[in-house]
Parts: structure tokens; sequence; C-alpha cells
């Protein structure tokens, strides 16, 4: 990721009583660069929102960027 990127995340409801964490880098987003159609985001089902906003968290912190929520879910 370019320096100065952060992690575009969000979390959705999968079904019944699971959840999807889902993260891209600001720079792949899809419209984030001209003629470069984006990349599809890393996902993740899980149990709990709790546990994919852990799951995000832990992804950024090892590639050393901030997060940016982009629903309320991941907010709890």
């Amino acid at each position: 990721m370019p320096p100065g990127d952060s992690l575009l995340a969000w979390i959705e409801r999968y079904g019944t009583g699971e959840f999807v964490g889902a993260f891209v880098g600001e720079g792949a987003a899809p419209g984030a660069i001209p003629d470069f159609p984006g990349r599809a985001p890393a996902m993740r089902r899980c149990f709990s929102p709790d546990e994919a906003r852990q799951w995000i968290e832990r992804e950024a912190e090892a590639f050393g960027v901030p997060i940016k929520w982009v629903n309320q879910i991941a907010r709890g």
C-alpha cells in the first residue's frame, strides 16, 4: 500500500447470526485511480461484529495503516 493510505473497512450482516468483515486499501478501491477498476476487498465470515472488527484491526496493524470505517455496524 502506498504511504499515507488507509484501509476502507466495513462489516455487514451475512444471513442469520453471521457477519462479514471486509476491507480494501484506499488507493485500490474502485474509482480511486483512473483507468484502474480497483481491487476486490479482503473478506472474512465471522460470528459477531466484534470478531469481524478485531480481524480488520489486526490486519490494519500488520499493514501499519489506519482504518476508515465506512458503515455503522463496525462501531457497534
